[in-house]
């Protein structure tokens, strides 16, 4: 299956095209480009690269969320609106298990938790654990003040990503080993890889039913929402 892989839930995005685990082609946005604007014509770019037809394409599969608004709205509306107009399968994959990929099973570690800075004191984090050479999601996405999450990870755990950055008096020490910065960057590749899995398990969507997955409302939002009571 030939699958069209969506990342664009933190500042740097990309696209990829995967046959089955094999990559064909990636192409990455430079960081603070604009994903709206750059990511069809980065598409376009990626197809001809890899010399395949947009008919040959059975899927595509997006990071769903939790990450940037703006980019979750992007990639998700440009995910529907290819697989509607030429009949691809769609599915939304979670974007911290994206980012659990770049762990290598051979770092020694049984137990990652990606974390990223929600804002207004909350982190969002999953636990994941290594099982048959695969990162197993334990916990779900969880939205807790980095206190709450850190009591959650188990000791020896590797941490990474924004909200460690954010919170370095949580999750520095000897308790967790610190990612490097390199891992906080989510992959297209690695979406359509863990979107082909999902594919094969049934667990595709009506394309028109393809939403982000923000996790949690705005900051705006909750200012109205306060105000109202």
């Amino acid at each position: 299956m030939i699958t069209l892989g969506i990342e664009t839930s933190g500042e740097v995005g990309s696209v990829a095209l995967c046959r089955d685990d094999e990559a064909l082609a990636a192409y990455s946005f430079p960081e603070g480009a604009r994903h709206a604007r750059d990511i069809i014509p980065a598409i376009n770019r990626l197809v001809a690269e890899a010399a395949v037809s947009k008919q040959e394409i059975e899927a595509v599969a997006v990071s769903q969320g939790p990450g940037s608004f703006t980019g979750l709205r992007v990639g998700v509306a440009c995910a529907k609106t290819l697989a509607y107009a030429l009949g691809w399968r769609a599915v939304g994959v979670p974007s911290l298990e994206v980012l659990a990929q770049n762990v290598s099973g051979a770092s020694g570690v049984e137990f990652t938790c990606p974390v990223l800075d929600a804002r207004r004191e909350r982190v969002y984090g999953t636990i994941f654990q290594l099982s048959g050479g695969r990162w197993r999601d334990t916990t779900g996405v969880l939205i807790l003040s980095p206190d709450g999450l850190a009591d959650r990870i188990p000791e020896g755990a590797l941490v990474f990503g924004t909200g460690v950055r954010a919170y370095p008096g949580v999750f520095a020490g000897s308790r967790f080993r610190a990612g490097e910065r390199s891992l906080e960057v989510g992959r297209a590749e690695e979406v359509a890889r863990l979107g082909t899995l999902r594919i094969s398990a049934g667990q595709d969507v009506d394309p028109l039913q393809l939403v982000p997955h923000y996790h949690r409302i705005t900051e705006a939002e909750e200012k109205i929402q306060a105000a109202r009571r």
